[in-house]
């Protein structure tokens, strides 16, 4: 099995636990699904979009299971520019994605109860951390100090998107919406603190 095999099977074994984390949080009331995971910016995806996206997974996941194991690399490897070249020539600012959703960053949950006729659905577990609670009572969106682990992240998406040729303004879009990521003001944040470091480091990949 080639690097970029391992890679592709990967991807879809992470693509199908977050769909699978997706089909659990269907029932969840909006306020709890916003809560449940660390989002990046999106339209809530609906039931039938996750249902159809695990399918289409799946489909997928029969046709490249036998490829590999005839020893076919090629799909993999087509696999991987596809990606790439979706990313880079066809990315738009759009909302309407399914997030990635990954066990580890769920969040705890706490049990909410609606009165005696409450249903699973609305009795369903939500998280409510007392600073969460305030911001969102407020209407306001909870906002963590990045760590040096995230601003790392930023800076390496950053550095790599300029040597690709995406210009400046488009930077903090692009990297908010990556999973992991931080919020779009936090991005600006960091890019602005940091733009000629990443400048400097993207001129010398380019020359590469």
């Amino acid at each position: 099995m080639t690097p970029a095999d391992e890679r592709v099977l990967q991807l879809l074994q992470k693509w199908q636990k977050s769909l699978e984390l997706h089909a659990r949080y269907a029932d969840l009331p909006d306020d709890q699904y916003w809560l449940v995971q660390p989002w990046p910016t999106h339209q809530r995806p609906t039931k039938w979009v996750i249902d159809l996206s695990r399918q289409r997974l799946a489909d997928l996941q029969n046709i490249v299971k036998p490829r590999l194991a005839s020893g076919d690399p090629s799909l993999s490897e087509a696999l991987e520019m596809m990606s790439f070249l979706t990313n880079l020539v066809g990315s738009q600012h759009v909302e309407r994605f399914v997030p990635v959703a990954e066990p580890e960053r769920e969040r705890r949950l706490e049990r909410v109860t609606r009165g005696k006729s409450a249903s699973p659905a609305s009795a369903a577990t939500a998280v409510r951390p007392a600073a969460a609670t305030a911001k969102a009572k407020s209407g306001a969106k909870a906002t963590k100090p990045a760590n040096d682990t995230t601003i790392t992240a930023v800076l390496k998406d950053a550095t790599r998107l300029l040597a690709w040729g995406r210009v400046w303004h488009e930077l903090p879009e692009a990297i908010a919406r990556m999973a992991g990521r931080p919020d779009i003001a936090q991005v600006r944040q960091i890019l602005r603190s940091r733009r000629s470091t990443i400048e400097q480091r993207a001129a010398t990949q380019g020359k590469r």
